[in-house]
Parts: structure tokens; sequence; C-alpha cells
């Protein structure tokens, strides 16, 4: 099954990774290339992840708004746990996420600063500027990169953001394999959207998303602390480019392809309940910008590989350093390099 989520700028196309067997999705460009350390071949046997990393703090202490999220561990954890492209990841290095998704407050912060373009405001269930403590949506990949640079941090790979929401017990959900989605865990719309209203006044209170953490009962609890919203409300924008899994195992893998496309994770308050479930999958443009897809950021190790040729500091820009690798700034634009 293939689905389309549209809105005012743009479309975003989703796979239902998670739904069932039979989905189908994109067709790795050429270009693929996935960063990080094939596993052993031992540890290939390993069916699911039995231990977690030292769940210790780091050195630097998370910022009292995000969670310590542990390593794996050696065993790692089944990505895409129950669908064609299910394989083994291990993640060496624990991060900081954010707890709740990035709020229109904190967007703004970054916008007063000089450091971040405004999100598309031409919509009607555009967040920003007025609803602070809503998550801000209708903002592009970039705009959310530049943001998560501003603020010493950086996009999640898909692997971190999977292996935040489902844990080592491997949930279906982020708060476990049962109950299923209801309005009492997430905001989402039980049969989904129409195609030709994507951006509809459906969902748990109508169109648009809720105030950031407004489901605590969906919560994905880690022993650092709760994280928000890892199902509905918004999707989340990701590092990786998008491409069909690789089915051979991977030690701290980030994806880049020649395609401009960028996978998003969590479902929206305009998705089913099958968008809820952690190992669906959707896809978006990098440019788009659309009233259900927001962001959150992670402070982690910096990446094995560059950001994609059409991200990249622009020349004369003036170099910072921060936890999440290369950062610049140069008006009112910022980006990890």
């Amino acid at each position: 099954m293939r689905v389309v989520l549209a809105g005012v700028v743009g479309v975003v196309a989703v796979t239902g990774a998670g739904a069932s067997a039979t989905t189908t999705s994109a067709t790795t460009p050429a270009s693929a290339v996935v960063a990080g350390t094939a596993l052993s071949a031992a540890a290939t046997t390993t069916a699911t992840a039995t231990t977690i990393g030292s769940p210790s703090l780091p050195a630097t202490p998370c910022p009292s708004t995000s969670v310590w999220v542990p390593p794996t561990g050696p065993g790692g954890f089944r990505m895409g746990r129950g669908t064609r492209g299910e394989h083994q990841v291990v993640i060496t290095q624990g991060f900081c996420m954010d707890a709740a998704e990035i709020s229109v407050r904190q967007f703004t912060a970054c916008v007063d600063d000089g450091a971040c373009k405004e999100p598309w405001k031409a919509d009607p269930y555009s967040m920003y500027p007025a609803r602070l403590d809503y998550p801000v949506n209708l903002v592009s990949w970039p705009k959310a990169k530049a943001y998560c640079a501003w603020a010493g941090e950086r996009l999640p790979t898909e692997a971190e953001w999977e292996w935040a929401a489902t844990g080592p017990e491997q949930s279906k959900y982020p708060w476990g394999d049962a109950p299923d989605p209801s309005c009492d865990y997430v905001d989402y719309t039980k049969l989904g959207a129409p195609k030709w209203a994507a951006g509809a006044d459906v969902g748990c209170g109508g169109g648009g998303p809720s105030p950031v953490g407004a489901h605590p009962k969906g919560d994905r609890l880690w022993p650092a602390g709760p994280i928000h919203d890892l199902a509905g409300n918004v999707w989340e924008w990701t590092e990786d480019s998008f491409a069909t899994y690789s089915t051979s195992p991977q030690t701290d893998p980030v994806v880049r392809t020649a395609e401009r496309v960028h996978v998003i994770r969590g479902g929206g308050w305009n998705r089913s309940y099958a968008a809820m479930v952690v190992t669906f999958r959707g896809e978006a443009d990098y440019s788009y910008q659309v009233p259900a897809l927001g962001f959150r950021c992670v402070r982690g190790a910096p990446l094995a590989s560059s950001s994609p040729e059409y991200y990249r500091p622009p020349s004369g820009s003036r170099l910072l350093r921060g936890a999440g690798g290369p950062l610049c700034r140069r008006h009112s634009y910022a980006c990890v390099a």
C-alpha cells in the first residue's frame, strides 16, 4: 500500500513499511550509501535485542529538555522488525533526544536570533507564530537542520529514531505492544484523512496537532525519562535519505543517496492507526513544508558521513563547532556540514 499526504506546499509520499509484508517502497538509487560498519557474521543470529548499553549518563549531562537514550549494546536491535526490510542494527553511542517535538516557542527563539528562517505561514493549520506550545510545522528539512545546528544538535538518524521509539523490548508502539492507538495515547485519525484533503479538519482535536506532550499515555519511557509524541501529532524529519532498507547488518548507519528525499517518521494527526507503528516509514522531498510535518533534535556523536551536496555551508560562512559536528551561520541561514 502506498498513500500520499498532501499539503498546501508539496506532497509527502508515505510507505507503510510497518503495515504488512506486501507494502512496497521506493527503489534504492544506485548511488545509495549506508555509512557505518557491518556487523560480524555471528551477530546476525541475534533475533532481538537482549541487552542495552550502559544506562549511565554521558560525560556531559543531557539538557533538561532531552532524554538520554543509551546505545543498543553489541546485540543491537531488529530495525524494521516484521517487515521485508528487517535487519540487525547496532548503535554504539548513546544520545540525548529532545523529549518533545520542537515547539513554536523554541523555533521562534531561533528566528529571533537570525539563525532560522520562518516556517511557511500561508496555511490554515500553521502553528507559527501564535501557538507557542504546539509543535512547529510547515518546516522543510533545511529549516529543521538549521534549528538543530543553532541549538548545538542535529537531526536523528532513522536508526536512532527507531531505537528511541521501540527500545530494547522492540515494542510495536512507543508505549508498548498494547493497547492499540486511541486519542488517549496519540493525536491521529483512525482511518486517516481523505486523500483530497490531507490537511483536513481531522485528528483527535480537529485540524492541526495538539500541544507538545499532550498525550503522556503514549510516551516512550526510558530510565532517564519519557519521550513524548513519537507516534502521531506531527511527522518528524530524520537525517537519512530515503531508500529501500539494506538487509545486511549495520553499525551506526546513516543513508545517503543522490535523491533529495528524506525519511520522516512517527505519523501525524491526519494519519491512520497504521502509521503509529514504530516501523512505519514515510518519505518527503527536502523542500516540503506541510501541516503535519515537524521535527525534533538529538545531541550525539558526529555522523560518519557528511550531509548531501545540496546542503553545504555557504561560501565564506563563519564555521562554529558544536556537539552535532561543524556548524555554520550566515545571516539567517545555519547548517550542519
